[in-house]
């Protein structure tokens, strides 16, 4: 990590952490109803904290985000911006966050990034689905707008230009992760896949990591026996799991989302009688998953991108300051998102603090400059592609609870 850099960080999280003073509200949580403990935890020092109703020049970064999910992306930039500006701001200068919900609708998120332009932002932060994203894109490479997804694992989303940034695990590391841990740790030779189909332009977050998976998980010996697939809004799986129970897998693969992977793994385990491992992708990485499965996700298997539980297991010191500091601003622990979502603003300020000038190709060139990011997770470095090289982790259903499995560093 070069000087300029450690000192931005290590300043900023000197003002979050020392001493525990609580200082006023900064800004209201849209999705939460702990939204009146939203607080900040800031320290005396030579950076007071600066807002943007202060007057004067302020840095204007834009956050193009999905209500209602993922729902906590929105809360991991705010304390990212409450941080920021009670250590200071960038550069001296108050952050002003402009909020954009797109009501996860494609032509939407395009219209929202046009406004954002036209309200001068030198910075994107999302959309928060890939598909979104992917629209959006091209529109942020033409006007030269650095752009930092939070959610999106989609590798393609970067194809639009050498302004567009992924901070999450790529759906193609993801699968190769699980790959992997079901041939070396699972002892698995064969698997099957029940992949959620969408009627819509490109390869969605399901297909492309049932794609990829399948790719790994044979060159490493594997043998896929079965594909399914399901609608999003499907309730009966029947049909589909009955098929991938006569093949009899060692590993079952759901990359969907929990609203459809509870379902499916109930009625697999407790109607159908599956006795193979379930393995899923970050879309499960959600409390729900549990409340809706219930003993039926015991033993299963999902990567992510971060794990807060428990605290004192969390393996940088920066990520125990993130939670620590979320927990004091929202009174809860941070899901996946929120932490996403919180270094994708921290890589993007970062780099705006290391820029010469506010201009989108100065931003950019810092961007793809970043090396040995800390917070709430590690980030490495960017390859050719704009592609995060970070850590990863493996989680287990156990007891009830979603406990970490393995750590992956990057």
């Amino acid at each position: 990590m070069n000087y300029e850099q450690d000192t931005f960080k290590c300043l900023v999280m000197r003002r979050i952490m020392a001493c525990g003073l609580v200082a006023s509200l900064f800004l209201m949580s849209l999705m939460f109803s702990a939204c009146e403990r939203i607080q900040q935890v800031v320290a005396p020092g030579e950076h007071p904290m600066v807002s943007p109703d202060d007057g004067g020049e302020v840095i204007k970064i834009g956050m193009i985000w999905t209500s209602p999910l993922p729902g906590t992306t929105v809360p991991g930039v705010q304390l990212a911006v409450s941080q920021l500006n009670a250590a200071g701001g960038i550069k001296g200068m108050p952050i002003e966050l402009i909020l954009k919900d797109d009501m996860n609708d494609t032509q939407r998120s395009v219209e929202l990034v046009q406004e954002l332009i036209a309200e001068g932002i030198v910075g994107l932060i999302g959309p928060d689905w890939a598909r979104h994203a992917m629209s959006v894109g091209p529109i942020a490479q033409q006007n030269e707008l650095p752009m930092v997804t939070a959610y999106p694992t989609n590798p393609k989303v970067t194809e639009a230009g050498d302004f567009v940034f992924l901070s999450a695990l790529t759906d193609a590391y993801q699968a190769k992760l699980l790959a992997k841990f079901a041939t070396e740790t699972l002892g698995a030779k064969t698997a099957a896949l029940l992949t959620e189909k969408r009627n819509e332009p490109g390869e969605a977050y399901s297909a492309g990591l049932s794609r990829f998976f399948t790719e790994n998980f044979t060159a490493l010996g594997g043998t896929v026996v079965v594909q399914q697939f399901y609608v999003p809004g499907d309730t009966d799986f029947t049909a589909q799991l009955t098929a991938i129970n006569e093949a009899a897998p060692d590993v079952v693969f759901i990359p969907g989302f929990v609203a459809e992977v509870a379902p499916a793994i109930q009625q697999g385990k407790e109607t159908l009688g599956i006795t193979a491992t379930f393995i899923g992708g970050d879309g499960w990485d959600h409390p729900d998953l549990i409340a809706k499965g219930g003993a039926a996700v015991e033993d299963t298997y999902f990567v992510s991108q971060f794990w807060a539980l428990p605290i004192t297991e969390l393996t940088t010191e920066d990520a125990k300051q993130f939670v620590a500091a979320y927990n004091e601003m929202f009174g809860m622990n941070p899901k996946l998102g929120a932490a996403m979502a919180y270094d994708a603003f921290m890589i993007l300020a970062q780099a705006i603090q290391r820029a010469e000038t506010l201009t989108g190709p100065k931003i950019r060139d810092q961007l793809a400059a970043t090396m040995n990011y800390s917070g709430a997770m590690e980030l490495s470095s960017y390859d050719e592609n704009r592609h995060p090289i970070k850590s990863g982790v493996i989680n287990i259903i156990k007891n009830g609870q979603i406990q970490l499995h393995q750590v992956i560093a990057p």
